[in-house]
């Protein structure tokens, strides 16, 4: 299998980012209202959020003739248009989707490797979500191939037409109309014991 551009893979997958987008947010306002969360380990949190994913994405793409669910023991895969395939992962420090080195993941992340039942031609790319250093919401979220442990692209994917805009009305903490004065504090007076010393 060839390495996937990121050209060709945008120019096939790029119509289903939005619904990509409302699949892993959905699935972190699932963690959020998850109850006990503070005492769940980070391994847990990402098992219990893929989870979410995982039934999202399955009740999303439902009924898509674009799109085929490949169950794969615990994990999910999709293809899209029957020429990528993605698999959604939590990104690690690097960008990379955070996994265990299977046998299955090898045959993932490793260009050369084939997957069992897949034509060689299929572009491989996970889609990760990337946590904030607080892990308290998805800073942002990439498409992205890789070879092995080198990240070789990625890219954001799309956000809905003027969602990074935020609109907020300023207003003067007092009106100059208000006949407010703002003075400076005066020191207090020397008391009689500093005065002696």
């Amino acid at each position: 299998m060839s390495i996937p551009t990121e050209h060709a893979v945008k120019s096939i997958i790029g119509s289903f980012e939005l619904r990509i987008r409302e699949i892993l947010e959905g699935a972190w306002e699932d963690w959020l209202l998850e109850p006990n969360k503070s005492i769940k380990s980070a391994r847990t949190r990402a098992s219990i959020v893929f989870d979410f994913i995982k039934h999202r994405a399955i009740t999303e793409f439902d009924g898509d003739p674009l799109i085929t669910a490949l169950p794969r023991g615990q994990t999910i895969q999709f293809l899209l248009k029957d020429e990528v395939l993605i698999r959604f992962k939590k990104a690690n420090a690097s960008g990379l989707g955070s996994n265990i080195e299977t046998t299955a993941v090898l045959r993932f992340v490793d260009p050369q490797l084939m997957i069992p039942d897949l034509l060689p031609e299929i572009l491989r790319v996970e889609v990760c979500y990337h946590l904030d250093a607080l892990a308290t919401k998805m800073e942002i979220l990439t498409v992205g191939a890789r070879d092995r442990k080198r990240r070789i692209w990625a890219y954001e994917v799309a956000r809905p037409a003027n969602s990074d805009v935020l609109s907020f009305e300023l207003k003067p903490a007092t009106s100059p109309s208000s006949g407010v004065e703002i003075r400076p504090r005066a020191k207090p007076a020397a008391s009689e014991a500093d005065k002696e010393e």
